[in-house]
């Protein structure tokens, strides 16, 4: 799309006022499509390489202006060397009966800034654009532009929330400012672990972190059990770095509910989707008792009757519980992965 607003901007109502000359018979003649089809396919291809390689690197942590102008630049080499690449499938097929290269030959350098001036506030924008969505959440973005949730509608739903153990102690032990650096290193490991298992990131605070699922999401492949899992596994994996760097290994404490919420946008100078509703305060108990009962993760009834199948993990009743700030008793269960015999 991007690709081919230059090139409606540019000759897209104007035709009409242009004299006969070599760029006009180039025009006229359609290879532009051509043209732009091959580059922008092979830019599209080259951005999400990008965009993969980046976004798995050191290069994420970095502050979001550095990002931008980190990928902007990289952008920029793409659109030129994909532009190289169009000139030889054009020279190596006889392309555009000579008018391509005649083109070429006469084309001032006005002409190239213009291109490279726009491609480089179209990338920025793109760029900014897809950096904001992962700030803000995968999807958020499009939501809020679109006012899905500017009325509130209700949602079944799956929340977790991640509670770092003895995070007052650490941060007594390590200082307020090592203990927010441990923090975003915790999160950042997180990431790519949110996304494999199709959660959404609610809320970070304080040291803790709420992701949540729809409910076709989050009971898929036991998305929701597996994100913990492989969390805990992704800290053991870089224990040495946590250390070294903080002298501790992280662990985390989780709950998990399943149930209908609200969801609403609210706020004006900063908007944001919230949601509302008993499902997000049974989750947030029941990581508050896990350290009753010694154990990583608890769920309540609701969410471990829908839970078909628990291979690789084991599924222990507790009991009917009595949560903080709740008339009734809820059915607990204790989720742990099972021992692998040898």
């Amino acid at each position: 799309m991007a690709f081919y607003l230059y090139y409606i901007s540019i000759f897209w109502g104007y035709r009409p006022f242009f004299k006969d000359n070599v760029l006009t018979k180039y025009v006229d003649s359609g290879y532009p499509h051509y043209e732009i089809l091959i580059q922008a396919t092979l830019f599209g291809l080259a951005f999400n390489l990008i965009n993969t390689i980046t976004d798995r690197t050191h290069i994420s942590r970095k502050p979001l202006w550095q990002i931008i102008l980190i990928k902007s630049i990289l952008y920029l080499a793409s659109v030129s060397i994909t532009e190289m690449i169009v000139i030889g499938v054009f020279s190596l097929l006889g392309f555009s009966e000579k008018n391509y290269f005649q083109f070429l030959e006469i084309a001032t350098p006005g002409l190239f800034i213009s291109f490279f001036l726009y491609f480089l506030v179209a990338i920025i924008f793109i760029n900014f654009f897809l950096q904001m969505n992962r700030k803000i959440g995968p999807g958020n973005m499009f939501n809020l532009l679109i006012g899905r949730y500017h009325n509130p509608r209700e949602e079944n739903r799956i929340f977790m929330f991640l509670d770092l153990v003895g995070s007052t102690t650490i941060a007594e032990q390590i200082g307020h400012k090592t203990y927010s650096q441990l923090l975003r290193h915790c999160f950042h490991d997180l990431t790519d672990i949110v996304l494999k298992y199709k959660a959404e990131i609610y809320q970070y605070v304080g040291d803790e972190v709420v992701l949540t699922w729809t409910v076709k999401n989050g009971l898929e492949r036991l998305n929701c059990i597996k994100t913990f899992f492989d969390f805990e596994n992704e800290l053991q994996k870089r224990k040495h770095f946590y250390l070294d760097r903080f002298d501790i290994v992280p662990q985390f404490r989780t709950g998990l509910d399943m149930g209908l919420v609200t969801v609403a946008e609210i706020g004006d100078i900063k908007r944001e989707i919230a949601f509302h509703g008993d499902v997000l305060n049974t989750a947030a108990r029941l990581q508050g008792i896990c350290k009753n009962y010694e154990c990583q993760m608890l769920i309540s009834d609701h969410l471990a009757i829908n839970l078909n199948s628990m291979d690789g993990f084991s599924k222990q009743f507790i009991g009917e519980v009595k949560l903080r700030g709740r008339q009734e008793r809820i059915k607990v269960y204790r989720i742990e992965r099972e021992k692998i015999s040898l």
